[in-house]
Parts: structure tokens; C-alpha cells; sequence
């Protein structure tokens, strides 16, 4: 169950809230690599997941970035996946 959608400005601050548990989840829909790219490797040292929105490992070419505990992220891709079908009609 989603509370909020929260926005906080910084893709590298809300990853590293995904690194300190601070945040369960993150996925950011449309990104730049030099905004993601130190809290992708905070995360992913902190032990969290970080994918592309189809679930291959996010890389500098990403299209959007889904960070959460390794046991979430294949439900969060799941769901993203749902969503892009129900948007296409």
C-alpha cells in the first residue's frame, strides 16, 4: 500500500533514503545519469536493488530507476509493467 507519493527534489537523496531504510522504495519515472548515479551506488552498496523500469540492472543509459530491498523490486517492476499496459489502453 502506497501512503504518499513524495517528491523531494534529489534523486540522489532519495536513494540514499532507499540505502538507510529511511524509504522502503523509489522509482523515478524519467532521470539523468548524473543525477542518479552516486545514490545508485549508495543503494547498491547499502544492499538494495536498483533496476531499469523493465528490471534489467539500471545502467548510465537508463530510462528510470526502481530502488528498493531486493525482495520488493521484482514486485515493483510487476506493477510498473501493469500500469504501462493499463496507460496504453
Amino acid at each position: 500500500m502506497t501512503q504518499r507519493v513524495r517528491m523531494y527534489g534529489s534523486a540522489a537523496v532519495v536513494l540514499a533514503w532507499v540505502a538507510h531504510g529511511k524509504t522502503d522504495a523509489c522509482i523515478m519515472l524519467t532521470n539523468n545519469p548524473w543525477d542518479t548515479a552516486a545514490g545508485v551506488l549508495i543503494a547498491r552498496e547499502a544492499g538494495a536493488a536498483v533496476v531499469d523500469i523493465d528490471g534489467s540492472p539500471h545502467s548510465m543509459s537508463s530510462h528510470a530507476t526502481i530502488a528498493a530491498s531486493p525482495k520488493l523490486v521484482a514486485d515493483l517492476v510487476e506493477l510498473m509493467a501493469e500500469a504501462q499496459k493499463t496507460a496504453r489502453g
